[in-house]
């Protein structure tokens, strides 16, 4: 690195572990909605007794007793602006499945075992004629916040857009299943199937199996699952299967240019490592000069033999992706006559058939295979995987689906052990009616599965590329007009995408819009010639593009965790001023702000920011394990907090007085997942553990910020401060498994700003899952704090670096670290 340039400061032992409880937070007061008691509570009671009638009846007329199902699904309708007592409805035998809400009215799918009946029959009966002690009617809450109730539908147990629905044609759909590991034992899987032969249903071998569910996919028609559905005792809820959009790749570009290439190809300073991007594509072709080196025959790799490993009959799309893999410039580095480094390499594995879909649609196990034929393959390669691949759009708005929990699954490294680093597009606007509509359009479309997925990093598409004299969609860097967006998504998800590279742009016309050259960004073509390029475009090119950043990060810091790499790209991201202006974002309010979020993510992230530091610019980096939850007294509860103490010069900081002065903080961590949808509210969350980062106030002493975040800190005679979180820059927003803010001060606050603390929050399915004996487990995370002064002679990485440096807590894992005085 250069004399003004200098690597992170990765330290050690700097955490301070206390034991953690989190404060109680103050109930608010639920009004339940009038009843006339006997009336609402006679009409439940009938209703039930109306649907174990008809239960009985049916299955007295039904001889074969396997295609009868031993209990109901029951759908309870509540009372607009309550929230039913799910756990109440379903407890005693019960199974609670499925929560929606609809214009603030929740609906609740539970299955009910016949011989469990009684349970909520005598509730219900308890409501009508008995009162507690206050003189109320039992059970209340649960009776009251119910509407109604009646017999589920094959429509209520669908969990995809209604007119997905099979009709008279049989299609691919998937069925949840309210089986864990232990309870999908291969008896019930061959209980499944031979249901499933009666009704002449295709059903797959593949199983995937999560937490609390277990996912089997069939090809039925409509009448071929309303009969399935009356037979099985254990859906949860039924969806479509996910099928592949459609590629839109253009070769505008087919020249050959043999000189072109042939002088670049001399001009590589290559460095061959285990660095390599695993491409989940079409495939890539590998005879271009320019590809040839850096992607071997033993390195391209299919998940069917039947399809090969060639780049054919999807436009070319695996190649132009390792293009941009390897040459995110390739105009210009073609053009120069420097010389251009290269420290990593391509792996391709083809999971798309040549043409249309995988046989079953089932592409969460596809992408799983792949990753385990690579990993195979090749055991000592350190990846990033690249996946510009993404599902036809069925509106689930952030709720994960089978793929993208698959995909968050094997990020963790639950089974296997080893976290990945996973890169994927937030989806494509295609269709010229909608870029018509820009940006609204895109503010409409949602990103697309498996794009949702909390571990990966989902890449969207700003563009820099205009044109002098004529009009285009979008102006400089302002958000592509291909990109996909989280806008229409409900706050609880996290936000997609976290980050966006260059994606081109288009030609608006009178009449439409034109596609041109010069709006794409060059690559290799998987034309079968030494020499061919085109252009190519989209969140396809910026997915290839962050992947690219990634592998530079990692050659630089080869031995950081990949919640490290993740952090750092997203912790060196920020918006342009032109972003802001495109979308009227209020400043002074962190609800337009994290509308924008939604948009463009963090932003366009700055690779010397994320691999260096300078005189005024500083990045330190913990990376730690915390145990979030313990067993205590047969309870799970929280279990540690991490504080932490920021060597902040802080002489140097007051003397700046109030030069303003930019404070980062991200936090980065892989959770494992728990689908379903069950409204992930904090009892049924899709997270294992999630967790929050506090720092301290300016005027606010050690003693009172612990008090203030801890309970075991605090006094019964001693007031508690409250504090805003107005100071940070997006307001408190801690979504997803990265969370990432910042402050802007005078240097003279900052420098108090000096302790800071990270810990868990109440949700997590590794706390309320008990039975799952998960409490006792270790989550790993990257805690990133950069401090950055303007550039006005003072060097603020000198004294930091000095300082823990004599504490002996230096970790230097990107190599040495250079002190220059």
């Amino acid at each position: 690195m250069s004399e003004n340039i200098k690597q992170h400061l990765f330290v050690k032992n700097v955490v301070d572990r206390q034991s953690y409880t989190r404060p109680k937070s103050g109930g608010g007061s639920s009004n339940l909605p009038s009843r006339d008691r006997q009336q609402h509570g006679s009409n439940l009671l009938k209703e039930l007794q109306r649907i174990w009638q008809s239960f009985d009846t049916q299955k007295s007329n039904v001889t074969n007793n396997q295609l009868i199902r031993q209990g109901e699904y029951i759908a309870f309708k509540g009372a607009e602006g309550q929230s039913l007592d799910v756990s109440s409805l379903s407890s005693n035998g019960g199974m609670f499945l499925a929560l929606k809400e609809v214009d603030n009215v929740e609906k609740a799918l539970v299955y009910i075992p016949s011989n469990k009946r009684d349970r909520l029959l005598r509730k219900v009966n308890q409501y009508l004629t008995e009162d507690t002690k206050s003189g109320k009617p039992k059970f209340q809450s649960l009776v009251d916040k119910v509407d109604s109730l009646r017999v589920a539908s094959i429509e209520d147990i669908w969990n995809s857009k209604i007119d997905l629905l099979p009709k008279e044609e049989a299609v691919w759909c998937e069925l949840w299943l309210v089986l864990d590991e232990e309870s999908f034992t291969d008896d019930k899987f061959r209980e499944i199937k031979e249901l499933c032969r009666y009704y002449n249903i295709n059903c797959s071998d593949v199983r995937q199996v999560f937490p609390e569910r277990t996912i089997v996919s069939i090809k039925a028609n409509n009448i071929q699952l309303n009969s399935f559905f009356q037979s099985c005792d254990n859906i949860a809820e039924i969806r479509r299967a996910e099928e592949l959009n459609e590629f839109w790749t253009r070769e505008l570009i087919t020249v050959d240019r043999e000189d072109y290439s042939n002088d670049l190809r001399d001009r590589i300073d290559y460095t061959e490592s285990n660095n390599v991007v695993t491409i989940l594509d079409s495939g890539v072709n590998n005879s271009h000069i320019l590809m040839c080196d850096y992607l071997h025959d033993n390195d391209r790799l299919t998940v069917d033999d039947n399809w090969g490993i060639a780049d054919a009959g999807r436009n070319g799309h695996g190649t132009a992706m390792a293009g941009l893999v390897l040459y995110p410039n390739l105009k210009t580095v073609l053009e120069s006559r420097d010389q251009v480094s290269l420290n990593h390499s391509i792996e391709s594995v083809k999971i798309l058939p040549p043409t249309g879909q995988n046989a079953e649609n089932q592409w969460h196990y596809v992408t799983m295979n792949a990753v385990n034929i690579a990993t195979i393959n090749q055991p000592d390669y350190s990846r990033t995987y690249c996946m510009a691949i993404t599902g036809e759009n069925q509106n689930d708005f952030g709720r994960p689906s089978t793929w993208s929990a698959t995909v968050d699954s094997i990020i963790s490294g639950v089974d296997d052990g080893e976290s990945k680093l996973f890169v994927i597009s937030a989806g494509n606007v295609r269709e010229e009616k909608d870029w018509l509509n820009y940006p609204e359009s895109n503010l409409d479309l949602s990103v697309e599965s498996p794009a949702q997925a909390w571990n990966a990093l989902t890449v969207g598409a700003y563009t820099e590329k205009v044109l002098v004299n004529q009009a285009t969609l979008a102006n400089e860097y302002e958000l592509s007009p291909f990109s996909r967006t989280s806008s229409s998504w409900d706050s609880k998800w996290p936000v997609k995408p976290e980050i966006v590279f260059e994606g081109g742009n288009a030609i608006r016309r009178e009449n439409g819009v034109d596609l041109d050259d010069e709006l794409g960004l060059l690559t290799i073509s998987h034309m079968d010639r030494a020499n061919r390029f085109m252009t190519f475009n989209a969140t396809s090119a910026a997915t290839a593009l962050a992947s690219n950043f990634l592998a530079r990060l990692k050659t630089q810091y080869p031995e950081a965790w990949n919640e490290t790499l993740r952090g750092l790209i997203v912790h060196a991201a920020d918006w342009k001023e032109e972003m802001m202006n495109q979308f009227n974002i209020n400043t002074r309010s962190a609800t337009s702000k994290q509308e924008l979020l939604r948009i463009v993510g963090y932003g366009i992230p700055d690779f010397t920011k994320a691999v260096s530091c300078k005189n005024s610019y500083l990045t330190m980096i913990s990376e730690n394990t915390i145990q979030p939850y313990k067993l205590e007294d047969n309870r799970v509860k929280t279990n540690e907090i991490h504080y932490y103490e920021l060597p902040w010069p802080k002489d140097i900081l007051e003397n700046l007085a109030d030069t303003k002065v930019k404070l980062k903080v991200t936090l980065s961590y892989f959770i494992e997942p728990n689908p379903g949808d069950k409204g992930y509210s904090t009892p049924y969350a899709y997270q294992s553990a999630a967790f929050e980062f506090k720092m301290i106030n300016p005027t606010e002493t050690f003693d009172d910020f612990k008090m203030r975040i801890n309970e075991e800190e605090r006094n019964e005679d001693v007031n508690v401060s409250s504090y805003s979180d107005s100071r940070w820059f997006y307001g408190s927003i801690f979504k997803g498994s990265v969370h990432s803010n910042f402050i802007v001060g005078n240097a003279v606050d900052i420098a108090q700003c000096n302790k800071l603390a990270v810990y868990p929050k109440a949700s997590g399915w590794w706390k309320n899952l008990k039975k799952k004996g998960r409490y006792s487990d270790s989550i790993r995370y990257s805690l990133i704090v950069s401090i950055e002064t303007p550039e006005i002679g003072v060097d603020i990485y000198t004294p930091i670096a000095l300082k823990v440096e004599n504490m002996n807590i230096i970790d230097n894992i990107g190599g040495s670290v250079e002190v220059l005085r």
